[in-house]
């Protein structure tokens, strides 16, 4: 609420929080000005609203997150070092998705209960589309999935298949390590072929994928 060439004190963050707490999100994007003005907030404890001649002691809890490397950024004279050891008391380093992915299934069950209240009906997840998404690396992590979710939501009219969570070239790519079990031709045939079915969430779709008429398809499924 402070703007430069205000005539009253406008509260600022700082000053709503009280007692709370301020979360400063991509602090490593803050600009040189901001860093050394975030600097003297938390080395005195006190702000000067914009607008007013009068400090006030800052009591809040001060939280903040980034998903930049801060020592190479400190290294290369981007983000300041004294900064950083006033912000890094505690440090949680949270791992990317890929690399917790019993996470995912109570994710996307959780997006898609927030898409169910934003759309006022219910949204389902199929299991394929849970086991497709525990495989996919999520290389824009949460962000990424709870998009992926909201997105398939709003477009399906039914259960969440795998084909409407994951984009195409992702669901492709997938399938390029993909392991089939060794047999006789016929049966990784078949295994490879169940495994698409499963991944699409039902024979029509995979049989797109595959570009054959689904009526071929069927008949590969059936064959012993």
């Amino acid at each position: 609420g402070a703007f430069t060439g205000a005539h009253r004190d406008h509260a600022g963050a700082f000053v709503r929080a009280g007692r709370g707490t301020v979360f400063l999100d991509e602090v490593a994007e803050l600009p040189a000005a901001a860093q050394a003005k975030l600097l003297r907030v938390l080395e005195v404890r006190r702000v000067t609203p914009v607008g007013s001649e009068q400090e006030i002691e800052v009591q809040a809890r001060v939280v903040t997150a980034t998903h930049r490397n801060l020592g190479e950024m400190i290294a290369g004279g981007d983000f300041r070092e004294d900064l950083y050891h006033r912000i890094s008391v505690l440090d949680v380093d949270i791992s990317p998705l890929r690399e917790r992915s019993t996470d995912i299934p109570v994710l996307i069950h959780h997006f898609a209960a927030q898409a169910a209240g934003e759309l006022s009906r219910e949204v389902t997840v199929s299991k394929q589309a849970v086991q497709a998404a525990i495989g996919h690396p999520w290389p824009g992590n949460v962000r990424a999935l709870r998009n992926a979710v909201l997105r398939a939501a709003a477009l399906a009219d039914g259960p969440i298949t795998a084909a409407q969570l994951l984009p195409r070239t992702e669901r492709l790519s997938q399938r390029r390590t993909v392991a089939i079990p060794r047999g006789t031709y016929a049966q990784m045939h078949a295994a490879l072929l169940n495994q698409i079915v499963a991944e699409e969430g039902s024979i029509r779709r995979a049989a797109r994928v595959l570009e054959v008429p689904r009526s071929t398809l069927g008949s590969w499924l059936q064959r012993p």
